[in-house]
């Protein structure tokens, strides 16, 4: 337990957190299992009541496409999602709450996610906060995230995140993601588009690694 916040311990949640454990390094497993932590701490903030073990599962796979669990030819978010999807099943979760997590995992990269209901609303700022510190208006207390962070350090996590992306893009060419239609209008139109530096993105997160 951490900042009395308690891993849900349903039959399934505890295999998630062994199953994500098992095919990540530390570096990855440090990341989900804080994202969850800091959108428990946002709900908190917020007074938001949420479906614990549906954010505790989505949280903790929301990247299994960066492991040999979710290894195929579509991008990360879509295999970790396949992943994700099939680990449930073959446990014994309901089809309807296996599709929720499906869509979680699989538009958590993007802003869709923050559009929907509570869980994953919330699962996504968990998730925001550990990459980018976004929302700037969100803000968490620093004591409680330094207890966090001393559980699940960062381990050099901009650095080494962004390898993952690299690795990914080496192995997947050509890489299989389609721009927004509006993004490549917008293109066509001008040429004029700003493209956010991924170091830059990451470096905006309110750590020091």
């Amino acid at each position: 337990m951490i900042l009395d916040i308690k891993v849900p311990d349903s039959s399934i949640a505890l295999q998630a957190e062994e199953f994500a454990r098992s095919v990540s390094d530390d570096m990855l497993f440090n990341h989900v299992m804080r994202c969850y932590y800091f959108g428990e701490l946002l709900a908190k903030q917020a007074n938001i009541k949420v479906d614990r073990e549906l954010m505790f599962v989505s949280s903790v796979l929301h990247d299994l496409g960066f492991t040999e669990a979710g290894k195929g030819t579509n991008r990360f978010e879509i295999e970790g999602a396949n992943a994700a999807r099939k680990f449930l099943l073959e446990r014994g979760v309901e089809e309807n709450r296996t599709w929720k997590v499906w869509h979680n995992i699989a538009l958590h990269v993007g802003d869709l996610n923050l559009f929907k209901d509570e869980e994953t609303r919330i699962m996504q700022l968990g998730i925001l906060y550990d990459l980018t510190g976004l929302p700037q208006e969100i803000k968490l207390d620093p004591k409680e995230v330094d207890t966090v962070l001393q559980h699940y350090p960062r381990l050099d996590f901009k650095k080494n995140f962004l390898k993952l992306f690299e690795n990914e893009l080496d192995i997947k060419q050509p890489y299989p993601h389609r721009f927004h239609f509006c993004t490549c209008i917008e293109h066509q139109r001008n040429g004029g588009l700003n493209i956010p530096v991924p170091q830059d993105v990451l470096s905006t997160a309110p750590f020091t690694e």
